[in-house]
């Protein structure tokens, strides 16, 4: 039982210390993005390796560095968005009211099923709730 014990505690300080580096390193991290962020220094150098030739988003200022190894050369088309359909039109908005009374109704006689009338309501019904509940 002491050997169970003794293993059950080396595990738990394993566990606490893997805890205590991954909070050292997210300190570490957001210490690096607040950097960042407030000192513009910091954020401008940032910004042009980014940005730059090298960077993952290069971005060209002249013909010459348009020819150049990875920057887009391909013209864009612009009778390209007229090959897509029209978007689909918008369902006829659910009247909060009724939602709301629904929602009740099926509160009052099967409350575990209630989320599934949560997920067919309209985004700005509950955003409307929200918002007066605020």
């Amino acid at each position: 039982m002491l050997d169970s014990a003794v293993a059950w505690g080396n595990r738990a300080a394993n566990t606490i210390q893997g805890y205590a580096n991954f909070a050292v390193n997210e300190h570490q991290e957001n210490l690096a993005y607040n950097e960042i962020l407030t000192n513009p220094d910091v954020l401008s150098d940032y910004t042009l390796k980014f940005f730059g030739p090298e960077g993952p988003y290069p971005v060209y200022e002249n013909e010459q560095q348009l020819e150049t190894p990875g920057y887009r050369t391909e013209p864009v088309n612009p009778q390209y968005g007229a090959q897509f359909p029209a978007p689909p039109s918008a369902a006829a908005p659910q009247q909060p009211e009724n939602f709301w009374g629904s929602f009740n109704e099926v509160m009052a006689r099967d409350p575990q099923n209630a989320w599934r009338v949560i997920n067919q309501a309209q985004p700005q019904v509950l955003a409307n709730k929200l918002f007066v509940m605020e």
